[in-house]
């Protein structure tokens, strides 16, 4: 991959912690009159501080594990493929995907990411050329060169996982993060449209939420903190909402047309749900922006 690539990459890293996505309720919950976040005297707010920078830490180290996960997938991808196991591609072509989906928010707006690691055919620009996972999965289920579009995964994706290294979120902008992870899921991955050759979008739906899960587990202690009741609302809307995705049935052994118009319907009340919630929590959080920004 030429520098020019790296250098565009590094410039479109950056990442904002204003939500993209607005679920219904979406509006911050009312404080007490006394707010601790906002008395830097309080030995409250000493213990939030600290309790923010383990979230940011924590979270920093999730993402690294997704991608360090992705980058061995996409290793493992190409073994198969250059060993002609079209079997074991599939499975590893959906793990792979399933790990970018845990990261796949904070690539928000980053164009070369997206072209080169996660575009959908419907996206490419007239004369461009289509790449990434999806022109993999077109590959492996319907017809193309895999070998090719394997190899340039393995190039990019090391270059996806260290400028995510560098990333620095405070708990609000985790929150946020995951609340577009949400809204992707009722946007994009229930109504089918990700994976278009193998029809898998199960597997799509059970990554991101279990990624909004897991970064809601990242700001969960410091919310017990500052917004105990909330916390307590947004752990159990959580619960039901994996007990909902898990009715679905095995991620990468349910077809799209096997999954019931209704069911499609009460997990997306569920996720909007759940998205609300989350907001409200995440704006509790904003007084906590000691972490800083993500690097860029």
């Amino acid at each position: 991959m030429g520098l020019l690539v790296v250098a565009a990459l590094a410039g479109a890293c950056g990442y904002t912690a204003s939500a993209r996505y607005q679920p219904s309720g979406a509006t911050p919950s009312s404080g007490a009159a006394h707010d601790p976040t906002t008395d830097p005297a309080s030995a409250t707010a000493v213990a939030l501080s600290v309790a923010a920078g383990a979230a940011t830490e924590t979270y920093r180290t999730d993402i690294g594990n997704a991608t360090a996960a992705f980058v061995a997938d996409i290793g493992t991808l190409q073994e198969a493929v250059d060993g002609g196991d079209i079997g074991a591609a599939k499975s590893d072509e959906l793990a792979a995907q399933a790990q970018y989906d845990t990261f796949r928010q904070l690539e928000g707006g980053n164009a070369v990411n997206a072209s080169t690691l996660d575009e959908l055919a419907t996206e490419v620009a007239p004369n461009g050329s289509f790449a990434g996972l999806h022109a993999v999965e077109r590959d492996l289920w319907t017809s193309g060169n895999a070998r090719a579009d394997v190899a340039g995964l393995s190039v990019q994706a090391p270059v996806a996982q260290y400028l995510l290294s560098r990333d620095r979120l405070t708990p609000e902008a985790i929150g946020t993060t995951a609340v577009s992870e949400l809204g992707w899921v009722v946007s994009t991955a229930l109504p089918g449209r990700e994976e278009r050759f193998s029809h898998l979008d199960a597997v799509d739906i059970a990554a991101a939420v279990g990624a909004a899960d897991q970064a809601f587990a990242a700001i969960e202690p410091v919310g017990r903190t500052v917004d105990p009741d909330l916390t307590t609302s947004v752990a159990q809307v959580f619960s039901s909402l994996e007990a909902d995705v898990g009715s679905l049935g095995p991620p990468t052994q349910v077809p799209d047309a096997a999954i019931p118009t209704t069911l499609r319907l009460s997990v997306s009340q569920q996720v909007d749900a759940t998205a609300a919630e989350l907001a409200q929590l995440a704006a509790r959080l904003a007084p906590l922006g000691t972490a800083g920004a993500p690097s860029s």
